[in-house]
């Protein structure tokens, strides 16, 4: 039951709030400028990845889903229900396997703390 109620918590609102400010939209200005940059010069390697961000819950997948997809350069293709792996589709590809934080930076580990 305790599951189900958690995201009633006035924490995680103020939580959820102050990552809407900080790291999303950081994050969003930060690739905002790496987006501009790649079209301006034409430097893309465009790729489809797949992360795993061991993430439990299906509204913390969620969160993280729809952050990596506002942000610009990254769209989230497919969620892997049974693993929680996520398959992003990257505008420049660096590693085959890249870690979360590659991908989407400090995000993981505020959805971790506000969803999970």
């Amino acid at each position: 039951m305790y599951n189900k109620l958690r995201f009633l918590n006035p924490l995680r609102w103020i939580t959820f709030i102050v990552y809407l400010v900080y790291p999303l939209f950081f994050e969003m200005f930060k690739a905002n400028i790496d987006v501009a940059y790649r079209v301006i010069t034409g430097k893309i390697r465009p790729g489809i990845v797949k992360i795993n961000p061991e993430l439990k819950s299906a509204g913390a997948i969620t969160l993280l889903a729809n952050s990596i997809t506002l942000t610009p350069g990254t769209l989230t293709v497919d969620i892997d229900e049974e693993t929680n792996e996520l398959y992003v589709h990257w505008i420049y590809v660096k590693k085959k396997d890249p870690k979360p934080e590659h991908v989407c930076g400090k995000m993981v580990k505020w959805v971790k703390f506000i969803a999970d």
